[in-house]
């Protein structure tokens, strides 16, 4: 064996050794973060402080001729920061619950609170044979896998399926507490036919009454169809603040509420969407503050043009800003209902 044999082995060797020291301390911190988020997530809410969190809950009935249903819930742990007025939201833990087909699911997200990057994921889940999965993933500081643990060889996971998981999350995340509206309103479809005024205004109170009896009607269903919403935070030098949006839907979503309270602010919103769920033909919202209540109503034709307004406040814009927030709930509701169906 010669020198450069030798010599090249050597370096073989140490970069092997180094580079399993350098997992391994990866995997420290790894497990130390972890440790760390759930003492943060069991002090959440407590010590008088707001808890910050938000809380995903989707039911779906897939088929109404066969029992399959699909629960799910998804809960983010999150921190605070504010830099000149502007406050952001990051998290650094998420939970996951699923059933289907009649079996439990489970995953967790560990988050780098600062990058965002995915750090560590966890699994669990069911199968149709029977078995019961787990696999771990952990993750390098530029998002490589470095280390994953399976149970069985049955996982039907990997650990670029989990870590595209968890980007989505975080982007169903970034996009319910974006601050502003992310959704562009096109100027209007043009050319449809349009009912005249007083026809459709009736028209859009009939169908008002039918999603809200449809409503009445999911909400007493052991089976419904619905998608849930909660955020509870708290700004610098804000009082607690909770946000509650509700979706619901059939073949389409046909309506969304939303509801925020804190000490000094109560505002209310309902949008009613045509039955393709695809244009708001309705809106309304309700704010107090201060003592004063004022409350607005907008009708829309087939093109989205605003034909009525109905309002006790001198202040108002057409439906503009109404228009510009369903758009981004219905991107919310589109994205969260289709990772759900394609699960």
């Amino acid at each position: 064996m010669n020198k450069l044999t030798i010599l090249l082995m050597a370096l073989f060797v140490v970069t092997t050794v180094a580079a399993q020291d350098g997992k391994d301390a990866r995997i420290k911190e790894i497990r130390a973060a972890y440790t760390q988020a759930k003492k943060k997530i069991d002090q959440n809410g407590k010590g008088g402080k707001s808890p910050k969190d938000m809380s995903i809950t989707i039911n779906y009935l897939e088929d109404e001729d066969v029992p399959l249903y699909t629960e799910e819930s998804i809960d983010y742990f999150f921190d605070e920061t504010s830099t000149d007025g502007v406050t952001t939201k990051r998290p650094y833990f998420i939970v996951e619950y699923w059933t289907c087909h009649g079996h439990v699911n489970y995953r967790e997200i560990l988050l780098n609170p600062q990058s965002q990057q995915v750090m560590f994921c966890y699994m669990r889940g069911e199968t149709d044979g029977g078995f019961v999965v787990e696999s771990r993933y952990y993750y390098d500081t530029k998002g490589k896998c470095i280390e994953v643990k399976h149970s069985t060889d049955n996982s039907w996971t990997t650990d670029d399926s989990e870590k595209e998981n968890a980007e989505y999350y975080l982007k169903i995340f970034n996009m319910l507490t974006y601050n502003g509206y992310f959704t562009p309103v096109e100027p209007g479809t043009k050319g449809k036919p349009t009912t005249p005024k007083a026809q459709r205004v009736k028209q859009i109170r009939s169908l008002y009454a039918q999603a809200k009896d449809k409503i009445a009607k999911n909400d007493k269903r052991t089976m419904s169809n619905d998608l849930q919403i909660i955020i509870h935070d708290q700004g610098d030098d804000m009082p607690p603040n909770t946000r509650e949006i509700n979706m619901y839907f059939d073949t389409a979503c046909y309506f969304i509420s939303t509801h925020s309270s804190s000490m000094s602010f109560d505002g209310y919103s309902e949008y009613l969407f045509d039955p393709q769920g695809e244009s708001l033909i309705f809106s309304y919202t309700r704010g107090r503050e201060e003592g004063n209540e004022y409350e607005w109503r907008y009708y829309y034709d087939e093109n989205g043009k605003c034909i009525e307004t109905k309002s006790n406040s001198e202040e108002t814009d057409d439906g503009f800003y109404d228009k510009l927030a369903a758009k981004d709930y219905q991107a919310i509701f589109n994205a969260l209902l289709k990772e759900v169906v394609e699960r």
